[in-house]
């Protein structure tokens, strides 16, 4: 953006307000808008943030010239039309996982954003978490061999969704990662879950992701579990890691491995090494990564296409829970 351009983030709620705070940090106060049709929110915005202007009327800001990008926010359902709109008026955009809801909705974004030459990002956070950025070092120099498979786990007694299920709120971040690590796409998506809450909004699920080479991905998330745990696994053939975003020690390699001796398999335990991890918020990375690419017209990371690929993997996981658990080709 021009150094006098403004930033709105529209939707201030509760993972909003994150974000207005790190463009806050970044930019100013005077440079961000804080959007929301909860009028108390504001009041309570505008005492924290002595210089922040707040709108409560989104068409308005489309209407100013000095906003250059738009931050949304909002409810899931409302992802795709706020972006098509911010997008029509030549803004930037960064929304939040998912894209949007039909991956032709995603699609007619990504034409949007290129037609439009603006930026669209996507918030899949942990694509910028200095942990995961390591981790995607050591994959990509073969430090762990071939890679067999990977499992990721996202549990807590946490927030529990009344308008989407544990699918589509909590596994985008952990399918993300997985593509983002492998750089490739699954072959084929397997889904089981259970609806124990409320009808038909599935508190947990199972989701198995069939790789290229054979290479298996399993995702476990709920939010009716006693535990909180936020981690993935890697598993190759000479090494193995383990990612824990709830533990101080965020990335550990264990030189542990299968090997063949006079025709039988031996475990071999030869130690393990704390990974050195950059001690950074991932969203304080993810908006300057945004920032930078408007400055630099550059492609984000998680763009529009990336944002795509994960949702490809959610309809086809959603289509599996709806019979019963079938696999299907993606």
């Amino acid at each position: 953006m021009r150094g006098h351009d403004k930033l709105a983030v529209v939707g201030v709620g509760n993972w909003g307000k994150n974000l207005l705070r790190n463009f806050c940090a970044l930019l100013g106060e005077e440079r961000v808008i804080a959007c929301d049709t909860d009028s108390k929110r504001l009041q309570e915005l505008r005492a924290q943030y002595s210089k922040l202007q707040t709108a409560s009327d989104f068409s308005a800001l489309l209407e100013n010239e000095l906003i250059g990008a738009l931050v949304i926010a909002t409810p899931v359902v409302t992802h795709y039309e706020l972006a098509r709109q911010a997008l029509l008026a030549g803004r930037h955009v960064f929304v939040e996982k998912p894209i949007a809801l039909r991956s032709v909705e995603a699609r007619e974004l990504i034409d949007l954003a290129e037609k439009k030459k603006c930026v669209l990002m996507v918030d899949h956070l942990l694509e910028y978490h200095p942990a995961i950025e390591q981790l995607k070092k050591i994959v990509q120099n073969s430090d762990l061999g071939d890679i067999f498979c990977l499992y990721s786990q996202r549990l807590n007694l946490g927030v529990i969704r009344t308008e989407e299920n544990v699918l589509w709120s909590l596994t985008p971040h952990d399918i993300s990662v997985m593509l983002y690590l492998l750089e490739r796409e699954p072959v084929r998506v397997q889904a089981h879950g259970a609806s124990y809450l409320q009808k038909d909004i599935h508190d947990m699920v199972f989701i198995t992701l069939e790789f290229p080479k054979k290479i298996l991905g399993h995702i476990h998330a709920s939010w009716l579990d006693p535990q909180k745990i936020r981690k993935l696994v890697v598993i190759g053939s000479k090494k193995m890691a383990v990612f824990d975003d709830t533990s101080s020690t965020k990335l550990t390699v264990f030189n542990k491995y299968a090997a063949r001796s006079e025709g039988r398999f031996l475990p071999r335990d030869e130690g393990a090494s704390i990974i050195s991890v950059e001690n950074r918020e991932p969203l304080q990375v993810a908006c300057e990564h945004f920032l930078r690419c408007i400055e630099r017209g550059e492609r984000p990371r998680s763009d529009g296409h990336d944002g795509l690929r994960v949702l490809r993997v959610l309809e086809a996981a959603q289509r599996s829970l709806d019979s019963q658990g079938m696999a299907l080709e993606l």
